[in-house]
């Protein structure tokens, strides 16, 4: 029987590569084969509610079918699209080389390999010492990850909405303030746009190390449908999660933002108070905060430019004028509407002049605890 488990070995290893995401986050699209060993792999991409405003910046699936010795060649394309209804090349670029890793517990590691601008695409070059790999545009930070943050942090949980998809929607609570009358009172805002995981890997850092002094409310995942079926910026009905915060409530077509909105004006009308309000994202190449003109935003700046691995390609900026009917973000609703200080943050994933590298889901994490310190450092200081 030994001789026909090698003859099995030799057939499956001569088969021909299989491109698949069936898996949690997973997404690609088109996949076409131009020989053995070299295939075409699409970004699925997703527009908006119009057919607008195209994005391709989350691709991630397993290559599997691998021989030891033979080069695999993989070429990501259908790149281009529109941002804010101006089109570009997409938003893989030179800047934004893809990631792959060999095993589930593998170390996460740029591809070699070529990229296009004509067409546009990037070339990959795997050479696998095993059977199967994984491609990447991020490092994924998936349901599993904040599970486990869930389970170690135990935050005060409200379920404050569902998904389309019925996921839920939720608002934790985690009272570090002591008791102590005016304590400020801060909210955290991760993960709106689904491809962004590096967002979730600084809310991975913070959340695990909140400092005293502060009550800390926390909208940990608000895109969890894009974020489990591998979605980018848009949900189900083609929304963007941080635009249409001026448009009428809508408990089908918008759920996510209603459930936030509810809750935010929830805790406001209760007589309750925001001292400061962030959500974070990530971006290509720029790294910036903005928020009103005035409030702790320009502390803050300062505070993370010269104590942490912030590095911002622009000054600390004021952006609250709404470009259009249903395109006001969070903080334009937030301090428009209701006063709040509210302030956005842009990370960017491609090469980090500070850092000497590209960020990691490490360097995030640590950047994300020194996130948490600043912000309570800015906030309790005696003025």
């Amino acid at each position: 029987m030994r001789w026909l488990a090698l003859l099995l070995t030799t057939i499956a290893w001569g088969a021909d590569l299989k491109i698949t995401a069936n898996f949690p986050g997973a997404k690609l699209g088109q996949v076409q084969r131009v020989s053995q060993w070299h295939w075409r792999v699409g970004v699925k991409g997703q527009s908006d509610q119009d057919g607008r405003n195209r994005q391709a910046n989350w691709y991630y699936f397993r290559v599997e079918g691998a021989r030891r010795g033979k080069q695999i060649i993989i070429d990501l394309v259908d790149l281009p699209g529109e941002y804010n209804y101006e089109k570009n090349q997409g938003a893989v670029t030179k800047d934004t080389r893809p990631y792959w890793r060999e095993n589930e517990k593998g170390e996460w590691l740029e591809a070699e390999g070529d990229y296009d601008p004509t067409e546009p695409k990037w070339r990959l070059r795997c050479n696998p010492k095993g059977r199967a790999f994984t491609v990447a545009h991020l490092e994924p930070y998936l349901p599993k990850r904040l599970d486990a943050l869930r389970k170690d942090l135990k935050p005060e949980i409200e379920v404050i909405g569902l998904t389309p998809a019925g996921r839920k929607i939720e608002l934790w609570t985690v009272d570090r303030s002591g008791a102590r009358p005016g304590a400020p009172t801060v909210w955290l805002m991760f993960r709106q746009h689904a491809w962004e995981a590096g967002s979730s890997w600084v809310a991975d850092g913070a959340l695990r190390n909140l400092p005293d002094g502060i009550l800390w409310k926390i909208l940990p995942s608000n895109d969890p449908d894009g974020v489990a079926e591998g979605g980018v910026r848009f949900n189900k009905f083609g929304y963007d999660l941080n635009r249409n915060w001026d448009s009428p409530y809508d408990a089908i077509k918008r759920p996510e933002i209603l459930a936030q909105k509810k809750a935010m004006e929830a805790w406001l009308e209760q007589g309750n108070k925001i001292d400061f309000f962030l959500t974070i994202h990530n971006t290509e190449t720029s790294e910036y905060l903005e928020g009103p003109p005035e409030g702790p935003g320009k502390d803050l700046w300062k505070a993370l430019k010269e104590n942490s691995s912030f590095d911002p390609s622009r000054e600390y900026f004021t952006r609250m004028d709404v470009t259009g009917p249903s395109r006001a973000n969070v903080i334009q609703w937030l301090w428009n509407d209701k006063k709040v200080p509210a302030h956005l943050m842009e990370l960017r994933i491609a090469r980090s002049p500070k850092l000497e590298a590209r960020p990691t889901a490490q360097s995030w994490q640590q950047f994300g605890q020194q996130l948490a310190k600043e912000i309570a450092a800015v906030l309790t200081r005696p003025r």
